[in-house]
């Protein structure tokens, strides 16, 4: 073990995710120590400090002013109406705001340790959980969320599965948060699914006592949806369909990608970068039989990332590195040696869009009621929204919601399309088609002045970047055009800035790197065209990039920015930019 990472040895002594966080709890300090900071990632919970008054409280001699994130994990962003309240009620207990992530999580900053078990108790009455949220395990399955029964039939099983195969077992959670009561009991597997896993660990029968060599995302698509970037996570799941281009009818199996990953380091250019799935088999439906081989096969892959990952260095640690190293057909080959079964080649998938929900969904009846998509800035649910969420909900005008891959909401069971409409608006909420589409469209991480791995801003400043390149995209002759703008303040891709369109990574306090190119299918990375760019020279720095499209696409051409840009001599394409105010200039 003497290779291992601090971190890997502070899970492996930790008694099963334990460690020293029942006695930081008890204790008066303001901050964790060391080891209960690692630890509590997998507990949903991040130690951060306000990064805004840094400066202040070094020159008064003061110590950083701590306090915690803690994220709700929300298997396929499902969410009752009375879950919400319940998420709503202990806000009061963090900064009273709440955010939805771009995993269709829900999150709650600047709480401090001493609300910490209050709140976390406070979520799991609901029947949500933060365990699994963080950390180096399958962390909140993500799921297309928009609730057709045809969807909802083939994707929810799925998501169940997921769910009771990988939550980890271990007890310390429910006896620090929630007093030894299993809250979430309806999401424990079954006594027959634990007794089908192979138990290497009595207590964690996946994971083992160093659980996984770092975080594992598990994604699952509709066929010629793709709201969940499927292409970005470590395992993605398609279901296959027997109808007319495969885009409805029976499901007939499930096409199994692996060893997407969108995180990289500045610092390490060469050896760390964003990759995209690849389709490694596909398995066969066969009722409540063809989800549990499915299951077994992602068990494979996430047992495989546990013996053979990267352990002695986390900036590697991904699953993509390993596919990468090994190459496909040697997972492949992993997957059937563990499962003792065949895994049959994957089928092509119907060409994909990436479909925000916005707006009122009318392709299928919902029977007596509908669905509103609603974009949410960020994620950030402001007062007024949550006013209106509040007030809806009490009075059965909305029954449930669903979180999207895009900090989104999906606001279900809705029988008075105009009273929805009017509460929404009176309390200062937009709908979709109150605003532009690049302005939906556009998402960003939290960023600063908490996330201790920030660079720069996003979710704060993405606004005025929109307000910038709006009027940009005015000027060039692109007004309404759907332009997804994925922002982050680190390189670590939270928001999947990758496999956007544009997509505007923090590099330092002001300056950003700037990719183009990804498509609006969501199957194609990004290039750089300039790196350390100030935030506000960014906007005009594309403007002969978009006057050229404008130019070569015609009003009834639907070609995407991103299609256009990589149809382009790349050369040609970046001699179009201006010379910015960079330290560095750079391509790739």
């Amino acid at each position: 073990m003497t290779n291992l990472t601090a971190a890997e040895l502070i899970k492996v002594e930790s008694n099963y995710l334990a460690g020293t966080i029942g006695a930081e709890l008890a204790n008066d300090a303001v901050k964790f120590d060391d080891n209960a900071e690692t630890l509590l990632k997998f507990h949903g919970i991040y130690q951060q400090d306000d990064r805004d008054i840094r400066r202040e409280r070094a020159q008064q001699k003061l110590p950083l002013d701590y306090s915690c994130m803690v994220r709700a994990s929300v298997p396929g962003g499902v969410i009752t109406g009375h879950q919400w309240l319940a998420l709503d009620r202990v806000a009061s207990l963090a900064d009273n705001k709440l955010r939805l992530t771009t995993r269709q999580g829900v999150q709650f900053h600047v709480v401090h340790k001493g609300e910490l078990a209050q709140l976390v108790s406070g979520i799991n009455s609901s029947l949500l959980t933060t365990l699994g949220a963080c950390g180096d395990v399958v962390r909140n399955v993500m799921a297309c969320p928009l609730p057709r029964p045809e969807r909802t039939a083939a994707i929810e099983p799925i998501v169940a599965e997921m769910v009771a195969r990988f939550r980890p077992q271990t007890e310390s959670y429910w006896e620090l948060w929630v007093d030894g009561e299993k809250a979430v009991s309806s999401e424990k597997p079954s006594t027959e699914t634990l007794a089908a896993l192979d138990s290497i660990d009595p207590v964690e029968p996946i994971y083992g006592a160093a659980y996984l060599p770092r975080k594992f995302k598990v994604g699952i698509a509709w066929p010629g949806d793709n709201c969940v970037d499927i292409y970005t996570h470590d395992v993605g799941i398609v279901p296959t369909l027997d109808g007319p281009g495969g885009l409805s009818g029976n499901v007939t199996g499930f096409v199994i990608l692996a060893g997407g990953g969108m995180g990289m380091s500045h610092a390490r250019p060469d050896d760390t970068y964003p990759v995209l799935a690849q389709p490694v088999g596909w398995v066969p439906a066969e009722g409540r039989d063809g989800v549990e081989s499915l299951g077994d096969a992602v068990e494979a892959i996430v047992t495989t990332q546990r013996d053979y990952g990267n352990r002695d260095d986390r900036a590697r640690a991904r699953l993509k590195y390993l596919v990468e190293a090994k190459g496909i057909g040697w997972l492949r080959d992993q997957i059937e040696q563990r499962t003792g079964q065949p895994l049959a080649d994957p089928v092509d998938l119907p060409a994909w869009e990436v479909h925000a929900h916005h707006g009122w969904d009318d392709t299928e009846p919902h029977g007596a009621a509908s669905v509103l998509g609603l974009p949410v800035s960020s994620g950030k649910v402001a007062h007024g929204l949550r006013y209106a969420l509040k007030r809806l909900i009490a009075d059965g005008a909305v029954s449930a919601l669903r979180v999207t891959p895009r900090q989104d909401l999906l606001l279900l069971g809705i029988t008075d399309r105009a009273a929805v409409e009017n509460t929404l608006r009176s309390n200062g909420v937009p709908l979709a088609s109150d605003q532009s589409p690049t302005r939906n469209l556009a998402i960003a991480c939290p960023a600063l002045p908490t996330c201790s791995k920030a660079l720069g801003e996003a979710e704060r400043v993405l606004p005025q970047v929109v307000d910038r390149l709006e009027k940009v995209l005015a000027d060039t002759g692109n007004t309404g055009l759907p332009l997804r703008l994925n922002m982050t303040g680190c390189p670590n891709g939270c928001s999947r800035p990758y496999a956007a369109e544009l997509g505007i990574v923090g590099r330092t306090k002001k300056g950003y790197d700037v990719y183009v190119g990804g498509s609006a299918a969501g199957d194609r990375l990004a290039k750089r065209v300039r790196e350390d760019v100030l935030l506000e020279e960014i906007p005009d720095m594309l403007r002969p990039l978009l006057e050229r499209f404008s130019h070569d696409v015609g009003a009834n051409d639907t070609t995407s920015f991103g299609d256009w840009a990589m149809q382009q001599e790349w050369t040609s394409l970046l001699a179009m930019l201006p010379i910015t105010t960079t330290r560095r200039v750079r391509a790739q």
